[in-house]
Parts: C-alpha cells; structure tokens; sequence
C-alpha cells in the first residue's frame, strides 16, 4: 500500500467517528474495522483498495492501485469540503 499525500486533521470531532462518516458518505461503505494483523482499518466496504490509520488525531490514508490515487484524493478533499475540515498535504515522495 501508498501512502496518499493527503491527511485529515480531526479538531473538533473524534477521528474514528469523522472516518466512518467519510467511509459512508465516500466509499460506500456499512462500517469501519481494523484488518486483521495490521493497524490499518477497512474504509471501502471490504474491496480493501484503499485503507486509513489514525495517528492521535490525524487520518492518514493508504491505497492500493496507482490509477485509483487521484479518484481517492478528489473524494476525500470533496468531502472535507463539504464537512470545512482541516486536511494538510505531505510529501510521500520516495528519495
């Protein structure tokens, strides 16, 4: 897995919560579980394409397939957008 070059900073809501919302409202999926043997959690309804980490209050998110990085990057700023979240960008840029 990638990491994306976008992260959610959660300020006034609980990340886990603020990342079901994202995972109903962006994913389509039902709920939010960690996977098994990794501290990654499930956030597409099972397809595991794209998966998240909390870290304090930052979500950090992962993906699987190169093509699907700008498809996941436009939802999540859509929904920041849409919710007047606090989002930062990195650079995951390998050296």
């Amino acid at each position: 897995m990638t990491k994306l070059n976008i992260e959610i900073i959660a300020t006034d809501d609980e990340p886990f919560g603020l990342l079901t919302k994202l995972a109903k409202a962006k994913f389509r999926a039902n709920n939010v579980y960690t996977l098994s043997g990794t501290e990654t959690l499930a956030i597409d309804d099972g397809m595991n394409d794209i998966r998240a980490l909390i870290n304090a209050n930052v979500i950090e998110f992962y993906y699987r397939y190169d093509k699907d990085r700008n498809q996941y990057e436009s939802l999540i700023l859509d929904f920041c957008r849409q919710n007047n979240l606090t989002l930062r960008f990195c650079n995951t840029e390998k050296k």
